[in-house]
């Protein structure tokens, strides 16, 4: 088989495609506040956006014997804190999270079902 440039539908499926790139569902939680708990395998790319409260977020979902992969971006969320539960970050501490209307994007991944989730910021915008 060539490798060409065009997505290759290998099911019947809205989202899985080999691309140059990644392509997966998207899930938005917009307006949220108090405890959010986040299903992975609903869509490996999630966006927090303009949160009225404060967030803490949790990863449920996450299967067992793969390795699992996910971005989540933190938008708009003003003074609001958002958080996330059980995480081991890189160096060892939670990154800052851009505040405004600044943008923040997250990588998490799992291999043991969420058991150890490990997470580290991979790109900010400062507002």
């Amino acid at each position: 088989m060539a490798i060409s440039s065009s997505p290759t539908v290998l099911t019947q499926s809205n989202d899985a495609y080999i691309n140059a790139g990644h392509t997966g569902r998207l899930q938005t939680f917009s307006a949220s506040t108090g405890a959010v708990s986040i299903n992975v395998t609903n869509g490996p790319f999630i966006r927090i956006a303009n949160p009225v409260g404060a967030v803490t977020v949790t990863f449920v979902g996450i299967p067992t014997g793969y390795g699992n992969l996910w971005q989540v971006e933190v938008a708009s969320r003003g003074a609001n804190a958002v958080a996330f539960n059980n995480i081991i970050w890189d160096g060892g501490s939670a990154p800052t999270i851009a505040s405004g209307t600044g943008k923040t994007v997250l990588e998490f991944y799992s291999w043991d079902g969420g058991t150890q989730i490990y997470g580290r910021a991979k790109f900010a915008t400062l507002a």
